[in-house]
């Protein structure tokens, strides 16, 4: 006689049992993690379970990043928590401070998205910060673009039991211990080895407490100027990939020139780069730092050490902030460039980049994306008003 299945719908109708207290800057994944741990439950079925009849679904997504008003505020009843404590734990707490984002899916880049096959996963830790804890949990800054070390405990963070290399994975969680514990082979992460950063290092861990000073803060001075963390972090999305330069850098009084270089070096040979591309990131952050410390000299050196010009500041960049592009129009004046050459698919591409964006396409907007003056470079003119009139 076939067994009939066990109806647990009514579970949903309960509070939860045991409810841990969030923690100082505890991930909301990190907190229900704990919660399901002590309910004696994978996290899958504990959502499923307590929360609401799609807790598998739920579990396979981000759920830092989740805005649903209808699943936060069921959080809140069932664990009698107030509804701004559950939403302080979610990484869309930081929007208007580390990011904008209109009704977006996914973590902009200013936060690590939880899978990144090319390097590292966005789920990491410090291991001493694990071992000192009373409650082990997951901070929320460890999920931030800019935080790829510990400037505490001077180690660079992990993303991975370094027993069996499994990555980090609340939803497949089956013990019933702590979250520090690896679903895999049960190896304990505060018990991992760490790579200390050494003594020349330790410019970069000063780059990171000025950015996590700057969020927490909700400002930064530079330039003896106070500016909104906002503009500050959605500028640096756009620098840190102008600095990646790689060997061609030149920038020599960088303090970390020869081990970004070294660095890189090592990713072009190397297989295993899983902990060389965080180290990557850390270099990338305090060369961003750099380039505001002592504004605008370091940025001005920057500027004329690698030859660059307005446009490879400005062309490319979608949602760039108003502070972003007065910064770069006041220091980095774009040239006239009478003598350059430009060709038909440079103005095309131009008015294609305007259309994209919804921008208006005239001939100001067009030349500031193609790097010449509107009025002065004739053959820009020229091309310009063939395109448009045919």
């Amino acid at each position: 006689m076939a067994k009939k299945k066990r109806n647990n719908a009514w579970v949903q109708d309960y509070f939860f049992l045991i409810i841990p207290q969030p923690l100082e800057d505890e991930l909301l994944s990190s907190w229900l993690t704990r919660v399901a741990i002590e309910h004696r439950r994978q996290l899958p079925i504990f959502l499923t379970l307590f929360v609401k009849k799609e807790g598998n679904q739920v579990s396979r997504r981000d759920l830092d990043f989740i805005f649903d008003e209808k699943f936060l505020e069921n959080l809140a009843s069932k664990s009698n928590l107030k509804i701004e404590d559950i939403f302080k734990m979610s990484l869309r707490s930081e929007e208007g401070y580390l990011f904008s984002c209109n009704e977006c899916l996914y973590p902009p880049l200013q936060i690590r998205k939880l899978t990144d096959k090319r390097t590292h996963n966005g789920l990491m830790y410090c291991p001493k910060c694990l071992s000192e804890d009373k409650i082990p949990y997951f901070r929320k800054k460890w999920r931030y673009e800019f935080y790829n070390a510990c400037p505490k405990h001077k180690v660079f963070l992990t993303d991975r039991c370094w027993r069996c290399y499994e990555k980090i994975n609340f939803a497949k969680i089956k013990h019933f211990k702590e979250i520090c514990i690896c679903h895999k082979c049960e190896k304990d992460f505060r018990e991992n080895l760490v790579i200390k950063i050494n003594s020349n290092f330790e410019y970069g861990l000063k780059a990171i407490s000025w950015f996590e000073k700057g969020l927490n803060d909700g400002y930064f001075i530079i330039d003896d100027e106070k500016i909104n963390s906002l503009y500050v972090f959605e500028s640096f999305t756009a620098l840190r990939s102008i600095v990646d330069k790689k060997n061609e850098l030149n920038l020599v009084d960088f303090p970390l020139i020869e081990e970004y270089k070294i660095i890189c070096e090592k990713l072009e040979k190397y297989n295993s780069k899983k902990a060389l591309s965080i180290q990557k990131e850390f270099l990338l952050t305090s060369l961003v730092f750099y380039l505001f410390e002592e504004f605008p000299n370091n940025l001005l050196k920057f500027v004329s050490n690698n030859k660059l010009t307005h446009r490879d500041f400005i062309h490319g960049f979608k949602d760039i902030t108003f502070w972003y592009k007065e910064i770069i129009d006041k220091h980095i004046p774009m040239e006239n460039k009478i003598g350059r050459e430009i060709n038909e698919s440079e103005v095309l591409g131009a008015i294609k980049y305007l259309e994209s964006i919804g921008v208006r396409v005239n001939i100001i907007n067009v030349a500031e994306i193609v790097g010449c003056h509107a009025s002065i470079h004739k053959g820009f003119i020229h091309i310009y008003k063939r395109i448009i009139n045919s």
